[in-house]
């Protein structure tokens, strides 16, 4: 691959129009002729089940505070009441799936253009996708969104990845992204899994015939080693202390698989494939497969690109999680306390 990608088509702005069209002939391709109207009924689906779904709960605070004022039971103040309750949460729900297709259609046109100038190729949707990582040997409605791929020079492909897992009857949804790439050496099968606590649990297994191993220093608090018995000293000779160096600085937060001759990194939640910081970090990636892993633990590092401290801090942007903002929760209780008021002062009135 080039050492740096042609970034433009993910910062030029774009017509939505355009976006629109191009979205919605993607989804009737993948989807056959209905595809269109299954996804979209899909999703305002789920949004009306939530929002009916608060609707009730709604009803039954308002009557519990009508029954605390004296009130025989429900009537139809209790109906309007829960009603006016939920009217925001309708609102920020349908408006959410409004802007989420947008901003699918606009990511979808953005990714197709950016694989072009790159000569890569964009496939929007793969299902059940078979990849020897373990990652893909888990969980049922498997998968992968958005996977460019490139064949020439350093093979590589970058995906998004879904997943279902299921606790007795109840449903475990997971996101991932990989980025899998192909060595020119042969290289130890080995599984690294981070340690870092700000990131979800892995629903993963490590290969059953991999066991820990102890490389000491600090590599051992940011990532526990797994190998075969009879790899352990040349997983010890492929993590020198410049290999551990680069891991840690660029895929901390990630899990690392090595096999079958391809190297997966791997992000335990989706990660924003259209920031121009997220093809930094691929670059850097393929820096330290290129310059060191391939090298069986060569000593150069990536240079800059792990010194640069705004190329770090872009890349830390990237796991960060999105957090629930003040206004949110005043959202939250600005219904609620609504509900008490109203219901208390109608009913003081009436009973």
């Amino acid at each position: 691959m080039t050492s740096r990608f042609d970034e433009v088509a993910l910062r030029v702005p774009v017509d939505p129009a355009l976006a629109r069209a191009e979205g919605r002939e993607l989804i009737r391709h993948e989807g056959g002729r209905f595809g269109e109207a299954a996804a979209g009924s899909r999703i305002v689906f789920q949004a009306a089940v939530l929002v009916v779904g608060a609707g009730v709960l709604a009803a039954l605070y308002v009557l519990m505070v009508q029954l605390m004022f004296g009130a025989p039971g429900a009537d139809v103040t209790t109906v309007v009441i829960a009603g006016l309750m939920v009217v925001p949460l309708a609102v920020m729900q349908f408006g959410g799936v409004v802007r989420g297709r947008r901003a699918a259609e606009v990511g979808w046109y953005r990714l197709r253009r950016f694989a072009e100038a790159n000569g890569m190729t964009y496939t929007a949707i793969e299902r059940d996708p078979v990849r020897p990582a373990a990652l893909f040997r888990v969980g049922s409605s498997r998968v992968a969104g958005d996977l460019v791929t490139a064949t020439a020079d350093r093979p590589f492909e970058v995906a998004n990845y879904a997943f279902d897992t299921w606790t007795a009857r109840t449903r475990m949804p997971h996101t991932a992204c990989y980025a899998m790439f192909t060595v020119r050496t042969a290289l130890p099968p080995m599984t690294l899994v981070t340690a870092v606590r700000d990131v979800p649990s892995c629903a993963w297994r490590v290969p059953p015939s991999q066991r820990p191993l102890v490389i000491g220093g600090s590599f051992d608090a940011q990532f526990q080693v797994h190998c075969a018995p009879q790899d352990d000293d040349a997983v010890r000779r492929l993590l020198t202390p410049a290999v551990q160096e680069t891991l840690v600085e660029l895929a901390g937060n990630c899990d690392v698989e090595i096999v079958d001759g391809r190297v997966f990194f791997i992000a335990r939640r989706a990660l924003p494939n259209t920031d121009p910081a997220f093809w930094e970090w691929i670059e850097d990636l393929a820096a330290l497969v290129d310059e060191q892993l391939d090298r069986q633990g060569g000593s150069a590092v990536p240079g800059m690109r792990v010194a640069d401290e705004a190329r770090r801090s872009r890349r830390a942007g990237l796991f960060e999680r999105t957090r629930v903002r003040g206004t949110a929760v005043v959202g939250c209780l600005i219904p609620l306390l609504f509900g008490a008021v109203a219901t208390a002062v109608i009913s003081a009135i009436m009973w």
